[in-house]
């Protein structure tokens, strides 16, 4: 069941990967004066927030479908559906506010005040995007109910939150890693790859959000 759970949620993880806005966040904190220093903080404890909520979540879905192959079932199509429904929503939400042709997208305030962060400021706020970054938040909840539903012993829910976690991080790790090497050449890549991401971000989540609504509804019917 492990590894069956692992499979189911390794898609939702790669959507984290290149979910824009933790990515503008760290390339900002990069091109920063503390960058380094700045970005591992955020990375962090970007990975380690994510894994609580979704650990959380599993934790709160573990033994409802145990013991009971029919109530399986139905909790089965009933998280598929609602799900398939969530992210099919945030994905008509996401490219109606998709910035109008030759219409230059307005960046988060919050970028704007990062130059002045410390390595605390930084942790705070990969702790805050962790848990509470609207865009990611779904994609912790249908991982954590996954997770949660497999008929498996704690430790390997533990394993397995922990697993998606720092997959769903490696995107921000290699750019750490990357982006620490002070390069000049690097950190224009960085700031052209952010100005990009902010421009495309609600494109890049739209077209996410349908991918992985269709997996959520072809999991849903497998499950009839």
């Amino acid at each position: 069941m492990f590894w069956q759970a692992l499979g189911e949620v390794v898609p939702l993880a790669f959507a984290v990967i290149i979910s824009p806005m933790p990515l503008v966040a760290v390339i900002t904190l990069l091109l920063g004066p503390r960058g380094r220093g700045n970005a591992v903080a955020f990375t962090v404890a970007f990975a380690v927030s994510f894994f609580a909520l979704t650990l959380g979540l599993a934790s709160g879905s573990k033994g409802t479908t145990e013991n009971d192959s029919f109530f399986a079932t139905v909790f089965h199509i009933v998280i598929g559906f609602a799900f398939a429904a969530l992210f099919f929503y945030l994905a008509f939400r996401s490219w109606q506010k998709r910035p109008k042709k030759d219409v230059a997208p307005v960046e988060p305030k919050w970028l704007a005040a990062m130059d002045s962060f410390g390595v605390v400021k930084s942790a705070g706020l990969g702790l805050l995007l962790g848990v509470a970054n609207i865009k990611n938040v779904p994609i912790a909840i249908a991982a954590g109910a996954t997770i949660g539903s497999a008929d498996m012993a704690w430790s390997l829910v533990f394993l397995c939150a922990a697993v998606f976690a720092a997959t769903s991080c490696l995107g921000l790790i290699v750019l750490t890693i990357v982006g620490g090497s002070g390069s000049r050449t690097v950190a224009d890549a960085l700031a052209s790859a952010k100005s990009g991401l902010i421009r495309h971000n609600n494109v890049i989540m739209a077209v996410l959000f349908v991918i992985l609504g269709a997996l959520q509804l072809g999991r849903a019917f497998e499950a009839f």
